[in-house]
């Protein structure tokens, strides 16, 4: 995961349950079918990242309208310009797949944490005594 998705990430608005569930179908994503998470049903869905049906439902709302993952038939795709495993060919490949509706996780984010000069202390001062 790059600079911008982490900023992306931390930026996002999402609960603790969406943000855990990420990184949970971070880990379980399938290893062939690169970013693909496949979901039997909910409720198995649920007990395989330790969470109630309820917060999974949540989560994956918020994640979808976040744009850090999108629906694949019944199944459930992380972003491959976000998080991928595998080739840069296959991550192209996948990142043209992604539906063009879906919402753009980078869009409308902070783009960089800029510093700002608090006022003061003496100009050429050292706090911790060196220079």
């Amino acid at each position: 995961m790059g600079y911008a998705a982490h900023l992306a990430l931390a930026d996002a608005d999402l609960s603790a349950a969406a943000f855990k569930l990420f990184h949970k179908m971070c880990g379980i994503q399938n290893r062939k079918d690169h970013g693909l998470v496949i979901v039997e049903n909910q409720t198995k869905f649920a007990e395989q990242v330790g969470m109630s049906q309820s917060s999974v439902s949540r989560g994956l709302k918020q994640l979808v309208e976040e744009g850090f993952i999108y629906a694949d038939g019944r199944n459930w795709r992380l972003r491959a310009d976000f998080v991928f495993n595998g080739n840069g060919a296959a991550q192209g490949q996948a990142i043209r797949s992604v539906p063009d509706d879906a919402p753009d996780p980078y869009a409308g984010k902070k783009q960089s944490a800029d510093l700002t000069v608090l006022p003061g202390g003496a100009q050429g001062s050292d706090p911790d005594g060196e220079s």
